[in-house]
Parts: structure tokens; C-alpha cells; sequence
């Protein structure tokens, strides 16, 4: 069943005006068609029903070719754009997938009223951020598919005005472990060429922005601690992560790139301080070097009265944005690092322990939430635009 009949349809997206070289392709097939067609004494009688009756299916053909095309991007709004990550907790879609035994997908699966459900408690939680509008980079982990991020971008774009609509979603499916993968829905312009992911698996490398102001993304989702308790995994996702970076760096020490994701430790732990060289410092950050460090964002929070995820009660920041030296620079982009924020509003948080509220599995009751972890948000200025005018808004 397709997830939308439980939930609002999408509004269409405008037309482009001109027809498509596709479109003028498959006009000239169809009258060629009709001309042999009516060389046929037999078909003369019911030439006036079958151009009618073409022309119709012409018509809506068209029409839905047009609505699935994405418009324009959004334009940048005043003070940058607002940045997401998110673990959006067992994003399963709707469809069976037969070779995934999980219970969560499984239930999903069977229920597309759950699903429907689960979409609109994360675009709840979305929009409040971004001044109603949401954030304007969503980077997630624990998506299943295409279809799940898909999904979510449509229940967003029902609620949004036109030009504030989400036209990008990067996504590259893995057939491993639970099948989970990152996933990016955006306004920005995405080069789609330039995507890649990894063999250390759930990490995907997004290109986002213009030629004038490009963005690279990196979204990873590190292996917990329940399945690596030593970390051995999860240092090799930081060093993978790191080589990714500096592929890029020496390439162009300006590069303007973000890190970001769940990695399961928290900024103290030898993975991010050792392998993936990062600090809480921004003026180790800006000084590049021959050994670049990399910001580590949420380190500049306090560890002990919050976090991303609560466990064993106490506080961990799991989830992470990494800033190069490219984003402290006069080019391109630049991140404001006080702009750093836990989206731990009233649709995500629990009202009494103000924990992370969870959607949980089929057998829980009560409210459901959208996660177990709450989102970072961090904002991102063109490079030279006054920073207190990006911090002003989170």
C-alpha cells in the first residue's frame, strides 16, 4: 500500500513550461503512430474516439511527468542555512524486504499506518527547527530506503510553502547488517555525479551547494557498543573518515566539509580525538597545517546537563558535526561554531524526564516520539556575511 493514502496527498510540484526533449520525442512517436493507424480504412470510423482517447492519456502522462520533476532550489534564506543530523531511530519503509528478519521492519512493513505515523512525528519534530521551516540540510542515519527518505520529504513538502520546499534527497542503499544507510534531504542543489559511499559501509559522501559555493558532506553511522565493545569498528570508521577528508584537503586545503552523524562515542573517546583528529578547540581547527584537526562541535557544549542520547543516567553526546579548516576561512562557506544546538524540542523530548521519546517498537503504548536521540542543528554562513547575524536563529 502506498504510505500516503494514510496521510495528506503531496501537493504537486509547478511545471516547467516548455516541453522536454522526451516530451516532443514521444509526440512525434505518437502522431507517426497515428498516421499509420489512419492509412486503415477500418480505423476511419473511430478516428475521432482514438485521437480523443490518445490525447487524454497524452495528457495525464505528461502531467505526472511534470509533477514528479523537482523545481528549483529553494533560495538561501538571510543568515546561511540551518544544518541537521539526526539517528531517526529503525526508519524502516513500508515495503517487505525479504531478506531483512528484523522485527521493527517486519512491523512496518505490515502496517502502513505505523509508518505513516513514524513520518509525521520526525516532520513534527523537523519543523521546530528552522523558524517553522525546518532545517535546511537533513542528514539522517538508520534509514532503510529511498522510499523512507522519500517519504519524509513529501510529509514535509505537504506542510511547506512552494518555495521552501525540499527538492534533493541523496541516498545509497546497504544490504548489510540491519540495512540501514545515512540519507540526505535538502534544499541546496545536490550533484548527484559526485555521491559516493564506502567500504566500511554505512558511510555516504554527499555533494551539495553551487560552483561558486560548494559543500561536502560526509554522514556516517558508527558500529555501537553493544556489537564493538573493545571500538575496534569504530576506529576504523574515524580513520576512514579521516582519509576521506584528507583526500580532499590536499586537493584543496579550503574545501569546505562537514562531518556528521551518530558515531556511538562521545568527543573524549581516542576514536575522535586520536584517529579522526579533532578538537574543541576552533583555533586548532583554523590553523590546517600539514596534520589538520578537525572541530569537533558538540564538544563546545556542556557534557554533563546534556546530550544526544541518555543511557544509564547520564548524558552522551553520540551524535557529531566535524568542521574542516575550509569553514573558518574567507571562501565559500563558513560554520558558526556557537551556533551549536541539541534540538530537544517539546515534539521530541519526553514531558517528564525530558529524555529523548522514542517511537519504539509495536508492543510499546503510550506517545510515541520520533527517536531515541535528539538532533544537532549548527548554522553555516556565506564566508564575509556578520556571524551574529547567523547565531541569531537556530
Amino acid at each position: 500500500m502506498d504510505w500516503s493514502r494514510n496521510r495528506r496527498r503531496p501537493r504537486p510540484a509547478p511545471g516547467r513550461g516548455p516541453r522536454s526533449r522526451l516530451e516532443r520525442q514521444l509526440a512525434g512517436q505518437l502522431e507517426r503512430g497515428l498516421r499509420g493507424l489512419m492509412a486503415r480504412p477500418e480505423a476511419q470510423r473511430w478516428a475521432p474516439w482514438i485521437v480523443a482517447g490518445l490525447l487524454v492519456c497524452l495528457a495525464i502522462w505528461v502531467a505526472r511527468q511534470r509533477a514528479d520533476r523537482p523545481g528549483p532550489a529553494a533560495a538561501m534564506p538571510a543568515g546561511g542555512i540551518l544544518v541537521c543530523t539526526w539517528n531517526v531511530e529503525n526508519f524502516f519503509d513500508d515495503v517487505d524486504d525479504p531478506n531483512s528478519h528484523d522485527e521493527s521492519e517486519d512491523w512496518f512493513a505490515s502496517d502502513p499506518g505505523a509508518f505513516a505515523d513514524k513520518v509525521a512525528t520526525l516532520a513534527d519534530a523537523l519543523f521546530e527547527l528552522g523558524d517553522g521551516r525546518g532545517p535546511d540540510v537533513i542528514a539522517m542515519v538508520e534509514v532503510e530506503s529511498l522510499r523512507s527518505a522519500e517519504a519524509l520529504r513529501t510529509e514535509l513538502n505537504t506542510r511547506l510553502d512552494p518555495a521552501w520546499q525540499y527538492r534533493g534527497v541523496v541516498f545509497r542503499a546497504n544490504h548489510t547488517g540491519r540495512r540501514f544507510a545515512p540519507a540526505v534531504i535538502t534544499r541546496l542543489p545536490v550533484r548527484d555525479d559526485l555521491t559516493r559511499t564506502f567500504g566500511i559501509r554505512r558511510t555516504l559522501e554527499a555533494h551539495l551547494g553551487t560552483d561558486d559555493r560548494p559543500l561536502t558532506l560526509l554522514v556516517s553511522h558508527w558500529t555501537s557498543r553493544v556489537t564493538d565493545s573493545v571500538g575496534t569498528k569504530r576506529a576504523a570508521y574515524a580513520d576512514s573518515l579521516y582519509r576521506a577528508f584528507l583526500q580532499h584537503y590536499r586537493t584543496d586545503p579550503s574545501v569546505d566539509l562537514l562531518i556528521a552523524g551518530d558515531f556511538n562515542d562521545t568527543p573524549d573517546d581516542p576514536s575522535l580525538r586520536e584517529n579522526l583528529h579533532t578538537t574543541a578547540d576552533p583555533a586548532q581547527a583554523r590553523a590546517g597545517g600539514i596534520s589538520p584537526r578537525l572541530l569537533d562541535l558538540p564538544a563546545l557544549l556542556d557534557q554533563e546537563r546534556t546530550g544526544t542520547y541518555y543511557y544509564s543516567g547520564r548524558w552522551e553526546f553520540l551524535d557529531h558535526f566535524l568542521a574542516s579548516p575550509g569553514l573558518f576561512d574567507d571562501q565559500g562557506w563558513s560554520v558558526v561554531a556557537d551556533s551549536i544546538r541539541v534540538a530537544d524540542g517539546p515534539a521530541t523530548r519526553g514531558a517528564r524526564d525530558g529524555r529523548p521519546l522514542r517511537f519504539g517498537k509495536e508492543e510499546n503504548k503510550g506517545r510515541r516520539g520520533p527517536s531515541d536521540h535528539f538532533a544537532l542543528t549548527v548554522r553555516l554562513i556565506p564566508a564575509g556575511q556578520a556571524a551574529e547575524v547567523a547565531s541569531a536563529s537556530r
